[in-house]
This record gives C-alpha cells, structure tokens and sequence, in this order.
C-alpha cells in the first residue's frame, strides 16, 4: 500500500514538472502571428459601420504611433510601406478604409491590436473595444508583381 502512494505521489509530481516545464517553454516561444500579409503587396478594404468612423480613426492613429514607436525594425519597414485611405464612397451602407501595403514586411504581425499591444499593453484593451464595435467586415485582397 505504502509503495503504491508512492508511485502515485511521484508520478503527480513528475506531471506537475512536466506541465511547469511545458508552460515556461511556451512562455519563452514568440506569440504566433495571426495577420501575417502575403504576397508582394497587399490590398486590405475594412469596412466600418458609418457612425464609428471617428472611433475607428482613433485607433488607425494608436496604430501609426506603435509602429513608428516600436523597436523593432520590421516594424518601421512596416509603417514606411502602409497607405491608409478612406473612401467618399460607401460599401454596403458603411465607409471604407483601404489599407495598401507595398511592400508586405513578410512573417511580420499586421493584426492592428497586437501591434498596439507591442507598445501600450495598458490600453490595447480601448482599442480592442473601439475596433470591434466599429468593424463591419474585411476583404484582403494579395498582390504579386507581374515579370
């Protein structure tokens, strides 16, 4: 019985050094990339509902500020790449912003809160909000130069 509890014990302790270890490489692992752009230029429509705009606006300017802050390089190649339009004209009853990006900063992040979040993590969580509430939809269109 006494050796019993002791393989018991043991193999819970070694789970729990298990899952420590698992969780600390994880840690150490760079966040995975979730709007990495392809391509050589890319050609993004985010559609707003018409009454966010000013909200949205905010965040496109939070967004310029972090890529023009950050410290890293790609970063910077990032931001000298990235035109922000908006359209006079709407799309399915909300405005346009046309997001052109040449050249596309390959494996690099574009997802707009994660970029905030590199250099304001304190207020990623505002923007966060004022996007999602002003979002209406997305299409991401890829370039690739003809020879």
């Amino acid at each position: 019985m006494f050796r019993g509890l002791q393989v018991f014990v043991s193999g819970i302790a070694l789970a729990g050094f298990t899952l420590a270890g698992a969780a600390v490489a994880s840690a150490q692992e760079p966040a995975k990339v979730v709007l990495p752009l392809e391509g050589d230029a890319t050609v993004m429509i985010v559609l707003i509902k018409p009454d966010k705009t000013a909200d949205f606006e905010a965040v496109i300017a939070k967004y310029k500020e972090a890529l023009a802050k950050n410290d890293k390089a790609a970063r910077k190649e990032q931001l000298a790449g990235l035109k922000i339009y908006k359209s006079p004209t709407a799309m399915g009853g909300n405005t346009a912003y046309i997001f052109s990006v040449d050249p596309v900063v390959k494996g690099e992040e574009y997802d707009i809160t994660r970029v905030i979040n590199e250099v304001s993590p304190s207020e990623v969580t505002d923007y966060f909000n004022k996007y999602k509430d002003a979002y209406a939809g997305r299409q991401i269109i890829v370039l690739n130069k003809l020879p």
